[in-house]
């Protein structure tokens, strides 16, 4: 968090923040903004927002593209083992956040790969470094801590269920303006509902072609296991009786859980006490005439 009054960076909690200027920002060497009695998935995206126009935190469908990207690429739906398990095996210590400092896969450019050490630092500011699978940053494409770390609060999806819709139904947002407490008339169900209980995951949803792009789990059972169909865990309400917020990826703590589909669909939109939660950016470009021509180029060579 850049605090525009102090021309300083801030992270570890979000108290003190000024909502209306201060801005998210990505850069090294610090620790993650996570949650606190302030933040919220609502000015999580005001603090992108303050960057100017474009800017916003990451919603389903930029989560979505990625994941899709990582299944093309590694030929799995299980990223921990494709890609590294990320940093998922630090102990928890009590309500603190315990996230790495950010920038330890900066030598890897926009490659995919594990940093081999990767700075902690205490509350009070004294640092340590790891070495171990799980406890080191990873990258996908340049993009730092894909899954591990700090759960990712993402916009464009809210959970809605009236009792009898297992652990409710995703609604997607046509548009940025955004609700944060329950779907709008401008958000459309992907017309699928979430597992009923919290495990392994053992399938993904498709509802409508119009949501064919949204990969969230539909079923955990016992087939299902930290290896595979997929490999990550996930976690519902049960009979679901109101709207919940999504979270993805997992945090420092937990283990073979962690992946690009472990989703966390049972957070109330009032809740705004967790430490590990966080949120990452993205700007989205106008389409201008050099972006209209490029897209017609494309659509030209691929027919």
């Amino acid at each position: 968090m850049y605090d525009v009054s102090e021309n300083a960076v801030f992270g570890i909690t979000a108290s003190g923040v000024d909502f209306n200027n201060d801005m998210l920002t990505s850069i090294p060497f610090n620790k993650p903004i996570t949650g606190s009695s302030n933040l919220t998935l609502e000015k999580a995206e005001q603090l992108a927002n303050n960057r100017g126009a474009g800017w916003h935190i990451f919603n389903i469908a930029a989560e979505s593209a990625n994941q899709m990207l990582e299944i093309i690429e590694f030929g799995t739906l299980n990223g921990q083992t494709a890609l590294g398990k990320g940093i998922c095996d630090i102990t928890t210590d009590g309500n603190k956040n315990q996230a790495a400092l950010t920038g330890a896969t900066s030598g890897l450019g926009n490659s995919s790969g594990s940093a081999t050490t990767t700075t902690f630092e205490h509350d009070g500011g004294q640092t340590f470094t790891e070495t171990a699978n799980g406890k080191t940053a990873i990258s996908y494409r340049g993009m730092e801590n894909p899954w591990g770390n700090t759960w990712n609060m993402i916009t464009g999806v809210l959970i809605k269920g009236n009792g009898a819709q297992g652990g409710g139904i995703p609604y997607v947002c046509t548009n940025y303006n955004y609700s944060y407490t329950a779907p709008t008339n401008n958000y459309s169900s992907a017309n699928f509902s979430l597992p009923n209980t919290s495990n392994w995951i053992s399938s993904l949803g498709y509802g409508s072609k119009e949501y064919d792009w949204v990969l969230m789990p539909v079923a955990c059972d016992a087939n299902a296991n930290s290896t595979l169909p997929i490999g990550d865990n996930g976690w519902f309400d049960s009979n679901l009786n109101g709207n919940r917020i999504v979270v993805v990826g997992g945090s420092w703590s937990f283990g073979e859980s962690n992946g690009p589909f472990y989703y966390g669909c049972d957070k109330l939109p009032t809740d705004t006490t967790y430490k590990s939660y966080g949120a990452r950016l993205m700007f989205i470009p106008t389409k201008n005439t050099i972006y209209n021509t490029n897209i017609t180029k494309w659509e030209n060579t691929m027919g």
